[in-house]
């Protein structure tokens, strides 16, 4: 290939050199005096050309032409020969430019498997009405003053035409949230993600501080799964269905502790399949009009319970949720004023030794983007009781749910799309615990590139 584009170059220049050459250059002298009669030999030139115009250019063309032949012939020469002595593999290896992203049908270029990273700030400063109050985990605020929600650093990238990773590491909190890899090649419309992540489950389970509507997380995702949520190693698979709309299905194999779900310690043993927890997700996406788009998703988790789970304790967990939203085409500046309402509810029952605690709560948000600096926001939650022992100083089950409700009001600022102030009201009402509210103000800033995330 390379003698190839040197017998060109080379074909090129000579061409050049032999027009330049035909071309009968006028001596300085004859341009100052155009009086002076013409040399002899410029006469003949004039009159051999008068009398067979086009002579002197068919003669150079063909002369071009037979170099250019020449040349090339050469070149196809070298080529046979180099390809003769490389053999066939090599060949190959060279067509596909040394990427096996070719066999795909798709060429890696510039930096596009460099990772994206990033790191974002959630800090608050809170003030709450009294001390006897519910205190969550996970990244809710839990004293007066300033309270640093999360550090983040999170970085993802291709590694090549067959996956990704992603990763999310707790800078504050001194652990990893999530590192995983995702297949993108898979046929069927399958995908696989394996490693330590999110579980999809509801609308509120998969996603990161930096993207919620609120400073604090909704009751029902505190009392199902912990204040980290269903965050634990383990692996998952999901299909796009072949349907006329959107389709998934997820399913996921996990292991570990999250809120009312907990593997057995090995101390009783390895644990056998029956000792995972199972999270499963039916979505769908139906377009109901240019302006408006609704996903409707169901959710179910089975485990064995965080109460004694060596004697075959289960926890069970069944759920719906709804997001709809209204985002009006061309209107405004596009895409930032809009009306989300997003709705979320549970059943739970879980085995506890002498008992069983069943419960049911939910939580509905309604968000409006104002323009693309402001946004603000409401939010009811509720969790209700429903059968088992009240809570109380022996059974622990205040931690994983009283009756309780509460109402939040928020309003954000966005200077940017790299930092957002916001301020939040929230009025709470729960057993054994009586009325309580708290005030936040949190600042969150990211630099860097950061993924997007899901709808």
């Amino acid at each position: 290939m390379k003698t190839r584009v040197a017998a060109t170059i080379i074909a090129a220049l000579s061409v050049s050199a032999v027009s330049m050459a035909q071309q009968t250059p006028v001596p300085d002298g004859e341009k100052d005096n155009p009086q002076k009669p013409p040399s002899a030999s410029s006469e003949d030139a004039t009159r051999s050309g008068a009398a067979n115009p086009g002579a002197s250019d068919a003669s150079s063309a063909t002369g071009d032409a037979a170099l250019m032949a020449e040349l090339t012939a050469a070149a196809d020469k070298d080529d046979s020969s180099l390809n003769a002595s490389r053999g066939s593999a090599a060949i190959a290896f060279e067509q596909r430019q040394q990427d096996p992203a070719n066999y795909l049908g798709k060429e890696v270029i510039g930096n596009e498997t460099n990772p994206s990273i990033s790191i974002i700030l959630d800090a608050a400063f809170s003030a709450f009405s009294k001390d006897n109050r519910l205190r969550f985990g996970g990244h809710a605020p839990t004293t007066n003053g300033p309270f640093i929600q999360n550090a983040e650093l999170a970085a993802s990238a291709p590694i090549d035409p067959f996956f990704r990773i992603d990763l999310a590491h707790s800078l504050s909190h001194g652990h990893i949230e999530e590192v995983f890899l995702t297949t993108t090649a898979l046929p069927w419309n399958l995908q696989v993600r394996a490693g330590q992540f999110k579980s999809q489950i509801g609308r509120h389970n998969p996603t990161h501080l930096h993207t919620w509507d609120f400073v604090v997380h909704p009751l029902p995702n505190q009392f199902l799964f912990g204040g980290g949520g269903l965050t634990l190693p383990g692996g998952e698979v999901s299909v796009l269905l072949p349907l006329p709309w959107y389709v998934e299905v997820v399913g996921a194999l996990q292991i570990g502790e999250a809120g009312v779900f907990r593997t057995k310690s090995t101390d009783y043993g390895a644990p056998v399949m029956a000792d995972f927890v199972y999270p499963a997700r039916i979505v769908q996406f139906l377009d109901v009009g240019d302006d408006w788009g609704l996903q409707i998703g169901l959710n179910a988790v089975h485990g064995t319970s965080t109460f004694a789970p060596e004697k075959e304790n289960r926890s069970e967990a069944y759920g719906a949720d709804l997001l709809l939203k209204w985002r009006p085409i061309g209107y405004g500046e596009s895409g930032f004023v809009y009306v989300k309402w997003t709705a979320e509810g549970w059943s739970r029952a879980v085995q506890v030794p002498q008992d069983l605690w069943r419960d049911i709560g939910g939580y509905s948000d309604l968000v409006f983007g104002l323009s693309k600096e402001w946004n603000t926001g409401v939010r009811g939650e509720i969790w209700r009781r429903v059968g088992g022992d009240a809570p109380s100083a022996d059974n622990g089950r205040a931690a994983f749910g009283l009756d309780m409700q509460r109402a939040s009001a928020q309003v954000s600022y966005m200077p940017s799309h790299f930092s957002r102030v916001r301020m939040q009201y929230s009025l709470e009402n729960a057993e054994l615990l009586g009325t309580s509210f708290a005030g936040f103000l949190q600042l969150e800033v990211s630099a860097g590139a950061h993924g997007a995330h899901t709808y």
